[in-house]
């Protein structure tokens, strides 16, 4: 018999973490869920929809059906979760990974897993934060060197005990409105530095030696352009580190910073950060998680 309803839940994701831009993520123990129920004629409704949903969820069935050729009824859909919008954890590439992967299991699955991020990132423009929704764990994405298209990926477990106090202040920070403050071009000598911070922050990760990541974070591509739009996050994430964390990151193009810890400095790297927004009168919220490992699940 035929499946007529799926619930799928998608992990959050932080991404970029310093230089590797639209390369590396992370997926989070922050999930959001989509279910979706086939009707018997051609009408998608949501449940409570937020502004925009309906759109993008329109949008996300079109490029599913053309990219499998399969003609899809209508069905309803609800969407809940824990993941903040304009964020930077991904809560967009959360959605659309949820409506592919639910009309794929819907649909006999004539999507691998790798067809599903290519999907989705194309609709994202977020090839790593699609990556990590799917896949869990560490990821590193390929992308096409002209098109920039995601092309496919590797990613490793990340232990329990390494945390990741991620604080998201009151203010949304747009990919669109980000990406536009981004340079045409960047100084050799910016690239190199970046390059080579990315280099060691993936063999630091694999590797397991995370106490080595102190001071190996550097970005000159995307972090110091995007300042403006993500006011005393340099700030929370230089107290993170100044009472224990290894390390700490702008979340994909923000507003949320990521500092990564162990067990016994959670909590007061937690507080540092937190500390930083409250004392210049800007409201946060924070979460303290883990690596999803599994990534994207359907049942």
């Amino acid at each position: 018999m035929s499946r007529k309803s799926v619930l799928v839940q998608a992990p959050a994701s932080t991404s970029n973490c310093g230089p590797g831009f639209d390369t590396l993520s992370i997926a989070l123990t922050l999930y959001n869920f989509v279910r979706i129920t086939l009707r018997e004629d051609s009408v998608i409704r949501g449940v409570d929809a937020a502004d925009g949903t309906q759109a993008m969820v329109e949008a996300t069935t079109r490029a599913f059906s053309n990219a499998t050729c399969v003609e899809l009824s209508g069905f309803d859909y609800e969407i809940w979760g824990d993941v903040p919008q304009a964020r930077g954890l991904g809560s967009s590439s959360t959605v659309r990974a949820g409506i592919v992967a639910g009309l794929n299991a819907l649909t006999g699955s004539p999507l691998e897993m790798e067809s599903m991020i290519r999907l989705t990132a194309q609709l994202d423009n977020a090839p790593d934060n699609a990556c990590a929704a799917f896949a869990g764990g560490f990821c590193i994405a390929r992308t096409d060197p002209k098109t920039f298209a995601y092309r496919e990926h590797v990613c490793f477990d990340l232990p329990e005990s390494l945390v990741f106090m991620a604080v998201s202040p009151g203010y949304e920070v747009l990919t669109e409105n980000s990406r536009r403050v981004l340079p045409d071009s960047i100084p050799f000598d910016d690239v190199v530095r970046s390059a080579n911070s990315l280099a060691f922050i993936v063999g630091a990760f694999v590797s397991g030696e995370f106490s080595s990541l102190k001071a190996a974070v550097n970005d000159y591509i995307h972090q110091p352009y995007r300042k403006l739009l993500n006011p005393f996050g340099h700030e929370s994430i230089e107290a993170g580190c100044h009472v224990g964390a290894y390390t700490g990151w702008l979340s994909g193009s923000g507003s949320t910073v990521i500092c990564v810890t162990d067990e016994v400095n959670a909590l007061k790297v937690g507080a540092a950060m937190q500390q930083v927004y409250e004392g210049n009168g800007v409201r946060c919220r924070v979460y303290r998680l883990a690596a999803d490992n599994a990534g994207l699940t359907v049942s």
